[in-house]
């Protein structure tokens, strides 16, 4: 499993210092670059709500969970970046506090929607492959 996702990062920045890099990217397991668009992290700054700056790192990493069926995805961070990826796929209206009070159990996005996410944030997002014991 390491080897077939040493394409994911090493490490994660913030929304925020993502955007004050002229020349925005973290590394991958593999020691490779992972470049981000500015273009992309700016219409990302401007679709969230003003403190997902500080809260979301990047790049956002969906994993495939075939466990959980055909084209199910999890996202591996913390509750804010779920919020996030559900906000972004129109499949969330609300606060993060009314997020936090409704949901409890794991977020799943499905093919369609990762889909639609990609469309938009392909430099953001990077695809990896789960197991069903890995929660993020």
């Amino acid at each position: 499993m390491r080897k077939l996702n040493s394409h994911l990062p090493k490490n994660r920045r913030t929304l925020k210092e993502l955007l004050s890099d002229p020349a925005p990217k973290v590394p991958a397991a593999s020691g490779d670059p992972i470049k981000m668009k500015k273009d992309e992290l700016e219409e990302l700054s401007r679709s969230l709500p003003a403190e997902a700056n500080t809260r979301v790192k990047l790049p956002i990493v969906l994993l495939r969970r075939r466990d959980l069926g055909p084209g199910a995805y999890t996202v591996m961070g913390d509750r804010y970046e779920e919020y996030a990826m559900l906000l972004l796929a129109e499949s969330f209206k609300g606060s993060f506090e009314e997020y936090r009070e409704q949901k409890s159990d794991m977020v799943i996005l499905f093919k369609p929607q990762i889909s639609l996410l990609m469309r938009r944030f392909h430099s953001l997002l990077i695809l990896g492959f789960g197991i069903s014991d890995i929660r993020g």
